[in-house]
């Protein structure tokens, strides 16, 4: 089993630190351990309800007669047909099932249910984008990598692949594939080793929602893209 996970990372880059230097940090092992301690936290308390319980919701439905008034927490309207977890409190089908897709525990009283995942992942893939500036998008691609970025907040686009470590493999060591790119705001992406001289085509246009910023980061291309190779790092969900 796999999990990805895709976070934004802001952070404050080091006094004299270049674009370049950026590119070369998210391919080290220091990268890789800061970000298994934060995607860590959201793992283990944002983890979906498993499977087996989503598939019990239609079995645990309740209906009331109109003198009962039942309220859903989650969207604050009435319900006469509810869900009723097994902690007593009662939720819209449509309600409980988007939150269950997100979190495991009742909305109430936090009560937890069997979670998606547990146990043991070791990451995979660690693709890191850095997001570039407004004021980069005409520059050649060298200027690019040499801009400074010292002192300011750089924000980054990651994301991780955690593949499941069984009890008996906890003591081996998996490579995780390091891929560092640079993303424009429109979408456009490029690395180092690229020949193209620009980042954007003067055709393209200016801006982008942030719904196709995230559809164009997760079709970026693969391992071939400044790979590098670290000895996979561990997260444990319970």
């Amino acid at each position: 089993m796999e999990i990805t996970v895709r976070v934004e990372v802001q952070y404050n880059a080091p006094e004299q630190a270049i674009v370049r230097d950026m590119l070369r940090m998210f391919r080290t092992p220091v990268w890789v351990r800061f970000m298994v301690r934060y995607i860590s936290p959201h793992l283990k308390n944002c983890a979906p309800a498993n499977k087996e319980i989503m598939e019990q919701l239609a079995k645990w439905r309740v209906s009331h007669t109109p003198d009962q008034h039942t309220q859903c927490v989650i969207c604050m309207n009435d319900a006469s047909e509810v869900i009723e977890l097994p902690c007593g409190h009662q939720f819209h089908q449509d309600c409980i099932e988007s939150w269950l897709k997100m979190r495991s525990t009742c909305p109430t009283c936090r009560h937890q249910l069997p979670k998606a995942f547990s146990g043991c992942y070791a990451v995979r893939t660690l693709n890191s984008a850095l997001l570039l500036k407004e004021d980069h998008r005409d520059m050649p691609k060298e200027e690019i990598l040499n801009s400074r970025v010292g002192k300011e907040p750089v924000c980054a686009v990651v994301n991780v692949t955690l593949g499941r470590v069984g009890e008996e493999s906890k003591e081996h060591q998996f490579p995780c594939v390091l891929n560092a790119l640079l993303l424009h705001s429109n979408g456009d992406v490029f690395s180092e080793s690229d020949s193209t001289e620009k980042l954007a085509s003067p055709t393209s246009t200016s801006s982008a929602t942030p719904t196709t910023e995230r559809r164009r980061y997760q079709e970026l291309p693969g391992p071939h893209h400044e790979v590098s190779h670290s000895r996979s790092k561990r997260v444990r969900v319970n």
